[in-house]
């Protein structure tokens, strides 16, 4: 079968999913490739499908509010489907908020009256046109994006919920876990060539520096004897956070068993080479860092949030930063921490790209 991939350009999680799934497909015999297209450029995904073939079959946009302009992703869905191509609609993420016309709509239900008797009803009027515009725009467009998709598939449970705004079909949903990648490493190997201590259990935070990852919180509940490795780096949709942390720091006790690593290239190898992985996020869609800590056999501390379901037996769930702690402690304990790295093992083979996109593939 000859496959399409279409995403981001940019490094994001949407885009490294998508070389995942990519290389899945490779595997399992299909001919696939990869089209990245710039965010929220309407001519340049226009530029790029041009490179779609006659003989491509398949088409699966890997989609984000922050990546496809809805317009420009609905109007080449529709194209696409009159050149006769099957087209899959894969939603990571999906919400009324994640839209500008929201909060414009938002913004007019909030703004103060501006001026005296008639003129201000004259505004408001005005105003109700600019707002029924925005939400029938929106309207509009986000029920044709759950049209033209042959299928729309989610990835956690709280997209499954979302994706109502687009689709009253369910029978055209699909829920597909997300796929998890096969990493590999030696522990003391990679230690070494990290310059990391070899005798300490160590947790580690991977990823981008997002405030609902609460890492200050993390480390305020750090058990003694015990290291912490922040691996990743500051994210422009959550500025200042790394300066917060770096602030907490300077006056914390634990500040010589917390290592702040800017190294995103190497992420991977940072988390193959410690111990357990610490996921005590606010909120969350999905966790593609959740995906990679199973495919690095890691036992994990998850919050209770939907966002980890699939995942979750591969590790201990926590609510509160009391329970963050004692897990934090627990885990350590040889007989738990073994049971978690083989439920971590079984959920890596059960999510492995080759099994996830079968699954795509069944609907394809």
């Amino acid at each position: 079968m000859n496959i399409v991939l279409i995403g981001s350009t940019g490094r994001c999680g949407i885009y490294e999913y998508s070389q995942i799934l990519l290389g899945g497909f490779l595997q399992m015999g299909h001919q696939a490739r990869y089209i990245g297209a710039r965010n929220k450029d309407n001519r340049d995904l226009r530029r790029q499908l041009r490179q779609i073939a006659r003989d491509d079959e398949v088409v699966i946009f890997e989609y984000e509010p922050g990546i496809f302009d809805l317009r420009g992703l609905v109007v080449q869905m529709a194209r696409l489907r009159l050149m006769g191509k099957r087209v899959l609609l894969s939603v990571h993420e999906i919400g009324p908020a994640k839209y500008s016309e929201y909060h414009y709509i938002l913004n007019r239900l909030s703004q103060p009256a501006r001026f005296r008797g008639p003129l201000e009803l004259i505004r408001l009027m005005w105003a109700t046109v600019g707002v029924a515009y925005r939400y029938l725009t929106l309207r509009v467009f986000l029920a044709l994006s759950g049209w033209f998709p042959h299928r729309i598939i989610v990835h956690s449970p709280r997209a499954e919920t979302d994706v109502g705004i687009v689709l009253a079909d369910r029978q055209k949903l699909c829920y597909v876990p997300h796929v998890v990648k096969q990493l590999e490493g030696d522990q003391g190997v990679l230690r070494e060539d990290l310059g990391l201590p070899q005798g300490v259990f160590a947790f580690v935070i991977p990823g981008f520096l997002f405030r609902r990852k609460r890492i200050v919180e993390v480390i305020e509940q750090l058990p003694d004897d015990v290291e912490l490795w922040i691996v990743g780096t500051p994210s422009k949709y959550d500025l200042g956070y790394l300066e917060e942390i770096e602030a907490y720091l300077e006056h914390s006790d634990k500040r010589e068993r917390v290592r702040l690593i800017q190294d995103y290239d190497r992420m991977e190898q940072y988390l193959l080479a410690a111990d357990a992985v610490v996921l005590f996020y606010a909120d969350g869609y999905q966790s593609g860092i959740a995906c990679l800590a199973v495919g690095a056999r890691k036992p994990c501390i998850f919050s209770d949030l939907p966002a980890f379901s699939d995942l979750c037996e591969a590790g201990l769930v926590v609510r509160t930063p009391e329970e963050l702690r004692q897990a934090m402690i627990h885990i350590q304990d040889s007989s738990i921490y073994t049971a978690l790295a083989w439920q971590a093992a079984n959920l890596r083979k059960r999510l492995a790209p080759v099994q996830v996109v079968a699954a795509y593939c069944n609907d394809s």
